[in-house]
């Protein structure tokens, strides 16, 4: 695995992943709005989309294993300052080294981003998806965009929570690891249950890294190729407006040339999750869900 920096605002790493044709943990998908998430021979996820696409039933098996080792707290401890833009460079280049190493984690050939995300108060609260093992996403409004942990949180005052808590309160407690999932319109939790669930009990915003394979390169030159034509024919109107003497025309271009410039600089694009075809399609997916999931598939609704 290659690392590049990424020259953007908010910092992370570029992942040029190679060798690796099928990852360990991925995504199948079959006929009937039906996916699964498996990790090496365990289905560890179950999902099956709501036939007007309103939404999607998930359910957890209780099998997912963190490809990240457990976080102990004088490393914890050794990385500072704090959430500074230096914090998050070490844990993230830390976590793509654990993540390179892994033989349960998602990494595939591609171009990946693992960068710092601010989200959303919503995301970690009222879209934070605490049911278990059984869940519904819901896909109305503006989407979803929540965060899906892959095993059941554990309580506040569980023995590793309460060893958490006091790196919340000491603001040395390690970011958690998400990925971003086009196929959920969400996040799925990588790493960091128990960081989570301490940082949620202090009352604290959690540190959030996200995984997210990037854009193919020649997707983005023809975007880039688009963005070039669109400021070549804005270019062509203001020197019109220039040849008929209207005032502040070149402030204009100067701001038009700045903002193609901001886009052209901009940090890379997340692409859509790749999935792979689940082998013996739907009766699979079935005979799956009925050994590990029991009733759960009864109650889903079409």
């Amino acid at each position: 695995m290659h690392r590049v920096d990424l020259y953007a605002a908010d910092g992370g790493l570029g992942l040029v992943v190679t060798g690796r044709d099928i990852p360990h943990l991925r995504l199948e998908v079959t006929s009937g709005r039906r996916m699964l998430l498996r990790q090496q021979n365990r289905v560890v996820l179950l999902g099956k989309v709501h036939r007007w696409n309103y939404g999607v039933h998930v359910y957890r098996t209780g099998d997912y294993v963190s490809p990240l080792p457990p976080l102990r707290a004088d490393h914890a401890r050794q990385v500072t300052p704090p959430r500074s833009g230096a914090w998050f460079d070490r844990w993230a280049h830390q976590f793509a080294s654990w993540l390179d190493n892994a033989d349960a984690g998602p990494l595939h050939n591609g171009f990946w981003i693992l960068r710092p995300r601010r989200l959303p108060p919503y995301c970690l609260r009222d879209d934070l998806t605490e049911d278990y093992p059984a869940a519904y996403l819901d896909w109305l409004g503006e989407g979803w965009n929540g965060v899906l942990p892959l095993r059941q949180l554990p309580d506040a005052d569980a023995g590793r929570v309460r060893a958490y808590r006091r790196q919340a309160r000491e603001h040395v407690l390690p970011p958690i690891l998400l990925w971003s999932v086009s196929g959920l319109d969400g996040y799925l939790l990588l790493d960091g249950h128990c960081r989570l669930a301490a940082a949620l009990a202090e009352g604290v915003e959690p540190s959030v890294l996200v995984l997210a394979i990037g854009s193919d390169p020649e997707t983005d030159h023809e975007w880039l190729d688009q963005a070039a034509t669109g400021h070549v024919e804005l270019m062509d109107r203001v020197n019109e407006q220039a040849a008929r003497g209207r005032p502040d025309v070149w402030r204009a271009a100067d701001a038009l040339t700045r903002q193609f410039a901001d886009r052209c600089a901009g940090p890379p694009r997340e692409a859509r999750t790749r999935a792979w075809p689940l082998r013996g399609g739907v009766r699979a997916w079935e005979q799956q869900a009925a050994t590990v999931a029991h009733g759960w598939l009864a109650d889903v609704e079409e």
